[in-house]
């Protein structure tokens, strides 16, 4: 199950006006794009991060639906009134044309069971494309260890845009912060590691700041028994 996120500047002050424009979609069109599974909207320093869940084959046809349905498009053009182009941050050394995130890191690779039923972490660095191998390296490495299973994370997906770095999990757990800090809290040396070998890899977005996004929108199909 795909998803497609984008990300560009945004004012937290307008999430009222796009929650209306979300939920009014969401109510009246949704149902009608089976596809379509769970929207989320995070907003975090000025960015937004749109995340898109769609239950066809592979990436390229959920963005294709996201395009050219006229339903989306027509969403996409409401949206627009508030969501701007994000430019590459001055050490961006990768492309400035791709259309979407790159998606570059999953684990697991099978679909997530009960996705309606999840709550997702979003957490917002920044990076540089040539350490996507080795930020993939560390990440597999951890992934293959029980430090998943401890945390509770069901599902990982890491993507880079235009020089930002989105670290998305999802729980069972609806309180990500709770969930990240008893991490934390427990002090697993495995763990502690790996946050020490990120660091030098994806610095912080707003170094004054936490890394966690703020999550104010959240749609999910009805799950059918």
């Amino acid at each position: 199950m795909p998803s497609i996120v984008t990300v560009g500047t945004f004012d937290s002050d307008h999430a009222t006006d796009v929650t209306k424009i979300l939920r009014e979609f969401d109510g009246e069109v949704a149902s009608g794009l089976p596809q379509l599974r769970r929207r989320q909207v995070f907003h975090y320093g000025d960015l937004y991060v749109h995340m898109q869940d769609w239950d066809v084959a592979d990436a390229a046809e959920a963005y294709r639906m996201t395009t050219t349905d006229p339903r989306c498009t027509r969403l996409n053009d409401s949206l627009s009134a508030y969501f701007g182009d994000h430019t590459a941050t001055e050490d961006w050394d990768g492309p400035v044309d791709q259309p979407t995130t790159e998606r570059f890191y999953v684990w697991p690779t099978e679909q997530l069971e009960n996705l309606e039923q999840t709550y997702s972490a979003v957490i917002v660095n920044t990076q540089r494309q040539e350490h996507i191998p080795e930020v993939s390296r560390l990440f597999s490495e951890s992934d293959a260890t029980d430090i998943p299973q401890n945390m509770g994370t069901l599902r990982r997906q890491i993507y880079l845009w235009r020089g930002i770095y989105l670290h998305i999990q999802d729980f069972a757990e609806p309180d990500a912060i709770k969930v990240i800090s008893a991490v934390w809290t427990e002090g697993d040396p495995r763990f502690l590691q790996l946050v020490d070998d990120l660091t030098r890899l994806i610095p912080p977005y707003d170094p004054e700041g936490n890394s966690l996004a703020t999550r104010f929108y959240h749609w999910a199909a009805e799950v059918s028994e």
